[in-house]
């Protein structure tokens, strides 16, 4: 809302807009213009909000923000001659932060580990694969062959079974006269 005791702007626009509405529409206007009147009365209510909304626009912005100033680099630390004999073993401090040296050699060494573990695995897939290929192109080969001997190896006396005898039955009514013409003959 705008403030106390003030009316929200965005009601106050929708109530002209549905006055002029109401009062355009009981002139005796063109139909075109009556027909495109709520689609203007839309385009004049944004234009008219973008002009309050600027006008307070500036009010809603902050300080223009300075620029940061350049930090300074730190100085380098001196180095300080360390004692060579402090007369006891320092332990390795657990959880200290380790040298970045060591940590990218380490990275490197996880990273180069698993490469070699994908690598693996997918040669691994890859010869399963060929495996797989040669498996059923040797099952294709096989029926195939299968095939050609049953082709050629075909029984020189007809064998009489029960399909067989059935369909030469058919067979015979089909080739055979019409039964109408065989009627006649007698």
């Amino acid at each position: 809302m705008n403030g106390p005791g003030r009316f929200p702007l965005p009601l106050l626009f929708f109530a002209a807009a549905l006055f002029l509405f109401r009062v355009l529409s009981q002139l005796d206007l063109d139909e075109d213009i009556l027909e495109d009147l709520p689609f203007l009365s839309a385009v004049a209510a944004f234009v008219l909000f973008r002009v309050f909304s600027s006008r307070t626009e500036t009010k809603r912005r902050g300080p223009v923000p300075r620029p940061m100033p350049v930090p300074m680099p730190a100085p380098e630390p001196t180095a300080e001659p360390q004692p060579k004999d402090l007369g006891f073993k320092i332990p390795p401090l657990k959880g200290a932060p380790k040298d970045v040296q060591a940590e990218a050699q380490e990275a490197r060494n996880a990273d180069e580990e698993l490469d070699a573990l994908r690598r693996e695995s997918y040669e691994r897939h890859l010869a399963e694969k060929r495996a797989r290929e040669e498996k059923k192109e040797q099952e294709r080969l096989r029926r195939e062959h299968r095939g050609r001997e049953t082709q050629t190896v075909k029984p020189e006396t007809p064998s009489f079974s029960p399909d067989a005898l059935r369909n030469a039955v058919i067979w015979s009514e089909v080739l055979g006269k019409p039964k109408a013409l065989s009627r006649q003959e007698r």
